[in-house]
């Protein structure tokens, strides 16, 4: 069994072979692209809820020559959106809120599952799948962005991940395995 940092950096390095092979660009119905500046916000996602909180997923990639930096989360279906961390302590799970998530010039950066997360705590009602909903994205220099958040199970994904690139989703690229 490999460890979580090593689990992370290949998550990391399958999601930037994702972006260079295009699967970000796919139909609507599987992933949608939002601008704001240098930067580029691929497929704000969430997975359905039963109980008061949630989490958004997506990743940013900064085309640019200049940091910037996510500096909050606004939306309507919670009463917060806290930008989070999650690591590992032995065999607890520790989240964190983070006062800002850094962008580097270049770089992108997998909000996902299992690591950086923005966290909807008070949900006004279930998150329920094959819903959208709106959420603000502040950044430092970039300015802000409404995105739609679409609601799919992990399932649902891997299949829109299938159809947009011809039959290989997430789940075949190394480092995937068992993206759930």
């Amino acid at each position: 069994m490999q460890s979580l940092p090593a689990h992370f950096a290949r998550l990391g390095r399958a999601l930037a072979v994702l972006m260079c092979l295009g699967v970000f660009a796919a139909p609507a119905a599987f992933a949608h692209a939002y601008k704001a500046g240098a930067l580029d916000i691929h497929h704000p996602w969430a997975r359905p809820t039963t109980g008061q909180t949630g989490a958004v997923y997506f990743v940013l990639k900064n085309g640019g020559t200049t940091d910037d930096a996510l500096l909050r989360v606004e939306t309507d279906v919670a009463d917060k959106a806290q930008i989070h961390t999650m690591t590992m302590d032995g065999t607890v799970m520790r989240m964190r809120e983070l006062d800002k998530l850094d962008i580097p010039a270049g770089k992108t950066v997998a909000v996902a599952p299992g690591g950086i997360h923005v966290m909807l705590i008070g949900l006004k009602a279930p998150l329920k799948s094959g819903d959208k909903f709106p959420m603000k994205l502040v950044f430092e220099k970039a300015g802000s962005v409404e995105v739609s958040v679409y609601v799919q199970t992990p399932e649902e994904m891997r299949k829109g991940e299938e159809n947009a690139s011809g039959g290989a989703g997430m789940s075949d690229m190394p480092g995937m395995e068992g993206m759930h």
